[in-house]
């Protein structure tokens, strides 16, 4: 009996070992994503929750960070492998300057959502009923070098409100709501959920979306590493396959099953995700290079960046 034991463990992990050194048995690869709260990186979420990255061979090792500019030193020094950043000064330069990080899919596009994912939120008119000629200051909490700066020059130049002027004042999105209901703040630059929290709040309404601004201006996009494009270029090809994947499936709206994924990767009520408005993610996968560069000229003049990359510094795809 012990003999015949002995044997069945024997041949037990025989088989195990058989199938661990099977050539067709292949660990997984793994890859370093910056995961952010935020409500445009809803196809990240969703890749994970349906298993899109693992059908791909693909395991994900999450970096957890606050904010998308803390991703441009790691996606660039070969430290992270993939993020969704938002546009900046900081990433241009980081390319001019050797970072090798490229975009391989657009993110957020401003408009064709029909609603505002980003927007001036103020107590008063809209931009089209201000632009009447008239002189005016506005105060408005928004960054005067980053993107939301591009858009307030963009503001000026609408149509009737040359006379406008804006004082700008940067505060935490935590601050701007009580800055706007005392009347401190004129014009808040935020995004989803903060306008719809603004509207809970009553605090006033859009005075313009970035989308009336830009219209089709890429404001976020995927980018990969020198790692994915170039030494593994199979394994980029094969992240990217999967995010498209999950962008077709956000891309079918609020449903049920959307809606339980993005409120626990947002860590949002699922009541105020039904309201808000989520962006305009493209699903076929064409960078938007337009407004990058009209943002690029923007910054270059204001002498934030070394120098305009051309849109093919900007984009890439992983090496066939």
């Amino acid at each position: 009996m012990m003999r015949l034991l002995f044997l069945g463990r024997a041949a037990a992990l025989a088989l195990l070992l058989s199938v661990s050194l099977c050539p067709g048995a292949r660990a997984a690869d793994r890859v370093r994503l910056a995961v952010l709260p935020f409500l445009s990186q809803a196809p990240i979420f969703i890749a994970l929750e349906e298993g899109h990255f693992a059908r791909e061979g693909i395991e994900i090792d999450r970096v957890s960070l606050q904010s998308s500019y803390l991703a441009i030193p790691g996606l660039m020094a070969g430290e992270l492998d993939a993020a969704i950043p938002q546009a900046s000064a900081g990433l241009f330069n980081a390319i001019a300057r050797g970072g090798a990080a490229r975009y391989v899919a657009p993110g957020v596009v401003l408009g064709a959502g029909g609603c505002s994912y980003a927007a001036f939120y103020g107590r008063g008119a809209t931009l089209a009923a201000m632009a009447d000629g008239s002189a005016r200051q506005l105060s408005v909490a928004a960054d005067a070098l980053a993107f939301e700066g591009f858009l307030v020059d963009l503001m000026r130049a609408w149509p009737g409100a040359g006379r406008l002027s804006f004082l700008h004042r940067e505060m935490p999105v935590q601050a701007q709501q009580a800055a706007l209901a005392s009347g401190a703040l004129d014009l808040a630059f935020t995004s989803e959920p903060w306008l719809t929290r603004f509207d809970d709040a009553r605090l006033g309404r859009v005075f313009a979306g970035a989308e009336e601004l830009l219209p089709e201006a890429q404001y976020t996009g995927l980018m990969l590493s020198r790692r994915l494009l170039e030494e593994r270029p199979d394994l980029g090809q094969r992240f990217t396959r999967a995010f498209a994947a999950a962008v077709r499936q956000y891309n079918e709206g609020k449903t049920a099953r959307n809606l339980d994924i993005v409120a626990r990767g947002t860590r949002l009520p699922a009541d105020q995700l039904l309201r808000a408005c989520w962006p305009f993610i493209p699903a076929d996968g064409v960078v938007r290079t337009e407004g990058l560069m009209r943002f690029q000229a923007w910054l270059h003049a204001k002498r934030a960046i070394d120098r305009i990359l051309p849109a093919s510094d900007l984009v890439a795809a992983p090496r066939p």
